[in-house]
């Protein structure tokens, strides 16, 4: 049986969704521990166990630096390996997709520092752009995502992300690409490392590459 699979790293904890392209519920999987690459890879390996793919969906953010890279970077090989389609979906629309019954909502992801990536949604179309906001500014809307319970919405975990993710594919609703790329409304706050001693004994910074 030929599959598709669903990749999740917007996360600390990477879920994986997968299924036939119609009809049966998908295969589920969210890992307990902090993402690293080699258990996403891990995982991978363990519920493909040489099943062919016939499309692979990647949750493309916001949300964390080096895990939405790394399931891009798996997602974008998988396809190249088994020469089938890629295709990606913004956390925020994931989280859409997975409160459909909500016809109106504000999706949201925390971007750190405290604050959340949010987007309005409509009968799952965006009705406005990703934006920064903090927690009070959202008050009094229909909140849904990672962090949403804490303010009283929906809180929507990675195993529903990717298992909706995975449904939109299977809708048509998500274009196949050539590569993908990850959707950061911040930079990452990573600094240049750092020389134990600079020309004159005192530390400097090394030269940003």
């Amino acid at each position: 049986m030929s599959a598709v699979l669903a990749i999740d790293t917007a996360s600390p904890a990477f879920a994986l969704a997968l299924g036939a392209a119609t009809g049966e519920p998908p295969r589920l999987f969210e890992s307990a521990d902090d993402f690293s690459h080699a258990s996403l890879l891990a995982a991978v390996e363990e519920h493909l166990r040489g099943v062919p793919l016939v499309a692979v969906v990647a949750v493309c953010g916001p949300g964390s630096y080096s895990g939405l890279r790394a399931g891009i970077a798996t997602a974008q090989g998988l396809a190249l390996a088994q020469a089938c389609p890629l295709a990606g979906i913004s956390t925020l629309e994931a989280v859409a997709a997975a409160c459909r019954d909500l016809p109106a909502l504000t999706a949201v992801h925390p971007a750190g520092r405290g604050d959340l990536a949010a987007q309005d949604f409509r009968d799952l179309a965006p009705a406005g752009p990703m934006r920064i906001v903090a927690p009070d500014e959202l008050a009094g809307a229909v909140l849904a995502g990672e962090g949403a319970g804490a303010l009283g919405g929906r809180e929507v975990p990675p195993r529903e992300r990717v298992a909706a993710a995975l449904a939109r594919y299977r809708e048509g609703a998500l274009e196949s690409v050539s590569e993908l790329a990850p959707v950061y409304l911040r930079e990452p706050n990573i600094t240049a490392p750092r020389r134990p001693f600079g020309p004159a004994g005192a530390q400097d910074r090394l030269p940003a590459r």
